[in-house]
């Protein structure tokens, strides 16, 4: 039983050994100016050739995914262009008619409809201020001049009028004070317009 068990050993560690010492290849390093002329030329050459063959490889590969980037790129854009003119084949055609044309006016109000009104708004309210505001001080602070008479020359010729100044009913510091206020009314009142219209 000893000998069948040492044969049994010996033939195991012999198919373990002789593959690995098969799959083993030796390889011997030679000093480049220890071979011929002709040996380390063919060396050269190989080690070009093989440089220049994984440079084309290279070349190629990338060759290969620029013309995939440029055929997407046709096609995406292509894509792009017939579906912007179908739309604007569409829309040009809906706009012809009177649906689209109240469609239109429709979406054009519902994008910039607020904006409009409050602009608006925002401008009618400052022209009410200054025109309140130009009376109120013509009519308290500034002197006035009467029309009193008005003498007719004829027809061709200007009529002679006759002016009286009638004075404010305010005294010099009274009318600095009421301009003073009158300006700062104004000054709110563009705040008040800007905060209206935007």
């Amino acid at each position: 039983m000893k000998k069948i068990f040492g044969l049994l050993t010996i033939f195991v560690l012999m198919m373990v050994v002789l593959p690995t010492q098969a799959q083993t290849s030796q390889q011997v390093t030679v000093d480049i100016s220890d071979l011929t002329p002709a040996q380390q030329t063919k060396i050269r050459l190989e080690q070009e050739l093989a440089e220049k063959q994984i440079q084309l490889d290279i070349a190629e590969q990338k060759v290969k995914q620029f013309g995939d980037w440029v055929g997407v790129g046709g096609e995406v854009g292509e894509a792009v262009k017939q579906g912007l003119e179908a739309v604007v084949d569409v829309a040009d055609k809906f706009g012809q008619t009177d649906v689209g044309k109240f469609t239109l006016v429709l979406v054009a109000w519902k994008v910039m409809g607020k904006d409009v009104v409050k602009i608006i708004l925002g401008l009618i309210f400052f022209a009410m201020l200054v025109i309140i505001l130009t009376r109120f001080y013509r009519n308290t602070v500034t002197d006035k001049r009467m029309l009193t008479k008005r003498m007719p020359q004829g027809f061709w010729k200007r009529s002679i009028k006759e002016y009286t100044v009638v004075e404010s009913s305010l005294d010099g510091e009274e009318r600095t004070w009421l301009t003073i206020v009158l300006g700062v009314i104004f000054l709110l009142g563009i705040w008040i317009t800007y905060a209206i219209m935007f």
